[in-house]
């Protein structure tokens, strides 16, 4: 063989060792990358009434996003990704129910609860009227407030990027503010608050008697192991025990469970135990995609599981939580609504469970879920699938905050916070993808607000 041929030959050894190698690195994070690609355009576009290229911007900056390639069809409703034409993902649009990634389209329908729409001169909560300052608010004050949440002032260049305010007090909408791009009518990614909302499902139930805060045996693939001693308390609040990486990285639990076609509960139930049940807290969005599995078969409600229980008594007729492609609802991080339907969520709270005269959660329920999980970390209080102002000791997160403050809380800075002590509800919805869980902005947020009001 001459000397060119032999050159030529060890090239394309190469060459296919590389590709090999690339082909092998590349085949568990690949179908995750374009899964999370399809899923998160089709939400913003389907769900959020947003155009594909404004979608496009939420996905991380990751290198291999300049290699996808993405078709959406609006009329099949699908967004389908690949990577350089390979490791292809689907996302459906389902009406009232959202997106979900699978292998084909889902068989499930649209909620069959109906909610009419507010009337748009009917104040809010009842209606969808616009907000009205009271004479007592300082106004300049509150716009000041609210304006820090927009403010791109960080030393280090991080963007808050800011897409709704609302403010509630007292029960009444007293100020919104939105981005550019966004508005009152805008349904918004919440993406972990929507564990406080499988709170208040499992509150539902237990408050109907069809769960038990004390009951075990929850799945039948548990019995005759140690996590059949698993209660539904320790679910709500995270300390099961059951192993689960909450990082979204490629190829972890978090991003395997939430980018890959399949069912999210069972990949969660499927977890072994890695600390005695109620002695270990370890957040985790598996933890609550069991929840909301038990909920549904408790229920018998399927797919309809939010709406009948939470949205349609609220009113909240933008919200939906999207399903996976066995049609559980991916509880733990797929919520979608509005501002002003996320803070009705968060006024039912404020109002102990109580709506329009009726008492929907049962009683103390409100109290026990924002009791603090002994076990916890200390700087991060936990109640039940809600997030605390202060810990067991007394010690505050947000020391210009009232103790009595807890919120739902997800990715990228979304929060609903209710402070009782002030009659306050402050939803806060954006895009801060460098900054961690309050760590936006949230306290100066809220103590310009209580200043301005109290």
């Amino acid at each position: 063989m001459s000397r060119g041929r032999m050159v030529l030959l060890s090239l394309v050894v190469l060459l296919a060792a590389l590709l090999g190698g690339a082909a092998w690195y590349l085949r568990p994070i690949a179908p995750i990358a374009t899964g999370y690609a399809a899923k998160t355009v089709c939400s913003a576009h389907f769900v959020s009434g947003r155009t594909v290229d404004d979608g496009l911007g939420d996905l991380p900056p990751n290198p291999l996003v300049p290699l996808l390639r993405m078709s959406v069809n609006p009329s099949e409703r699908t967004v389908r990704t690949s990577l350089l034409g390979v490791w292809t993902s689907t996302a459906y649009a389902t009406p009232g129910l959202g997106c979900t990634l699978s292998d084909d389209r889902p068989s499930f329908s649209a909620p069959t609860t109906e909610v009419s729409p507010p009337d748009p001169g009917t104040p809010w909560p009842a209606g969808d009227g616009p907000a009205d300052l009271p004479d007592d608010v300082d106004g300049a004050a509150l716009d000041a407030a609210i304006a820090t949440a927009f403010a791109e002032d960080d030393p280090e260049g991080r963007l808050r990027n800011s897409r709704a305010v609302v403010v509630v007090r007292d029960g009444a909408l007293i100020a919104e503010r939105y981005g550019d791009g966004f508005a009152a009518d805008t349904p918004l990614h919440g993406w972990s608050m929507g564990k406080s909302i499988a709170n208040a499902i499992v509150g539902r139930l237990v408050g109907d008697g069809r769960l038990d805060l004390d009951d075990r045996d929850l799945l039948e693939e548990w019995d005759g192991e140690e996590r059949a001693d698993i209660t539904l308390d320790q679910l709500l609040r995270m300390t099961p025990g059951l192993a689960f990486d909450e990082v979204y990285e490629p190829d972890t639990d978090a991003t395997r469970m939430l980018f890959r076609p399949g069912d999210t509960g069972a990949y969660a139930a499927d977890q072994p135990l890695v600390a005695q049940p109620g002695e270990h807290w370890s957040y985790s969005s598996g933890t609550t995609n069991i929840l909301c599995d038990l909920a549904q078969d408790a229920s018998g409600l399927g797919t309809d599981l939010a709406h009948e229980l939470v949205f349609a008594p609220l009113g909240m007729t933008t919200a939906t939580i999207e399903p996976d492609a066995s049609g559980g609802l991916i509880c733990s991080s797929f919520p979608y609504a509005t501002a002003r339907d996320w803070a009705r969520f968060g006024q039912w709270f404020l109002q102990d469970g109580e709506w329009d005269g009726a008492q929907l959660l049962p009683s103390g329920w409100v109290e026990y879920s924002t009791t603090p999980v002994e076990i916890a970390d200390p700087g991060t209080p936990y109640g039940a699938q809600w997030w605390l102002n202060a810990g067991p000791g007394g010690q505050l997160r947000m020391p210009s905050v009232p103790a009595d403050a807890y919120w739902a809380s997800g990715n990228e800075g979304q929060q609903v916070v209710v402070i009782p002590s002030e009659g306050l509800v402050v939803v806060r919805l954006g895009f801060s993808g460098s900054f961690s869980g309050v760590e936006w902005g949230l306290e100066p947020l809220l103590a310009g607000i209580i200043d301005a009001t109290s």
